[in-house]
């Protein structure tokens, strides 16, 4: 059985580093567009590796250590993820309509960079929020 604080460690973690690799995919993607732009697609590989992690730990942890894990803080922490992919959405597509319209950035290369920063703001907030509040109570029992 995996406890609260582990499981909720362990979802946190893995959205944190879904995030981060979604964001660098998206700046390699950027410097090198010809070479990274056809391999889109490993980013949903990657979110279906992520689901099914989150469904595994799921079912071996049981459901009230997933109802511990996933309280009402986490969320609201969800809900502020949510607004946080909302405006880096807005924030990306209006400085790649910018750059597209004035030539600095291939199309190619822009429409999986703005997938890729958008996707992965959602879990990168989620994975820096979980792991900050998962780092002050640590010490604290299940």
């Amino acid at each position: 059985m995996i406890s609260a604080p582990r499981l909720s460690f362990m979802w946190n973690a893995a959205m944190g580093s879904f995030g981060i690799i979604f964001w660098i995919y998206g700046i390699i993607t950027l410097l090198f567009p010809k070479i990274f732009a056809p391999f889109g697609y490993i980013l949903a590989i990657l979110g279906g590796l992520l689901a099914v992690f989150l469904i595994a730990t799921e079912v071996i942890a049981g459901k009230g250590t997933v109802e511990r894990a996933w309280d009402e803080g986490t969320e609201h922490d969800s809900n502020r993820a949510y607004q946080f992919g909302f405006t880096v959405a807005w924030v990306v597509y209006l400085v790649f309509w910018l750059l597209i319209t004035r030539g600095l950035v291939p199309v190619e290369a822009a429409f999986p960079s703005m997938g890729a920063f958008t996707g992965g703001s959602y879990c990168l907030f989620m994975g820096i929020t979980g792991l900050r509040g998962w780092y002050e109570t640590r010490n604290t029992p299940d």
